[in-house]
């Protein structure tokens, strides 16, 4: 079943490899957002979706597992973290939030399909 899923990178040339990954699997990118802002903006106004796919540094100096959490509080979305942030650190307080999944960059499409596989699968 195709999941309908929300975008949070800043960097739009990852957003477009990511969608086009996505596109390509049959799932539906319902928007693309580079700050916090953006996503809460996008999760209020789109019809409910799936999942939401974030970078953990993001526009403004926003924090994509603050953003997460907050996606998570507001409209009940899972995350799965795609992030050249791969430090322990930052892995350990991704991953404190229960994601669907962690992936650092740079990653291969496979990675990305399989996590999402996951949530299908739930």
């Amino acid at each position: 079943m195709p999941l309908r899923i929300l975008i949070v990178e800043d960097e739009p040339l990852i957003a477009m490899d990511l969608n086009d990954i996505l596109d390509d699997a049959g799932h539906e990118v319902v928007g693309i957002a580079a700050t916090t802002a953006e996503a809460v903006q996008l999760a209020a106004a789109s019809v409910p979706f799936d999942l939401a796919i974030l970078d953990i540094d993001l526009s403004e100096g926003d924090d994509g597992i603050e953003t997460a959490s907050l996606l998570r509080r507001q409209h009940g979305i899972e995350a799965l973290f795609v992030s050249g942030r791969i430090d322990e650190e930052s892995r350990a307080r991704a991953l404190s939030w229960q994601p669907v999944g962690f992936i650092g960059k740079p990653y291969l499409p496979s990675q990305v399909l399989a996590a999402l596989k996951r949530v299908e699968d739930s």
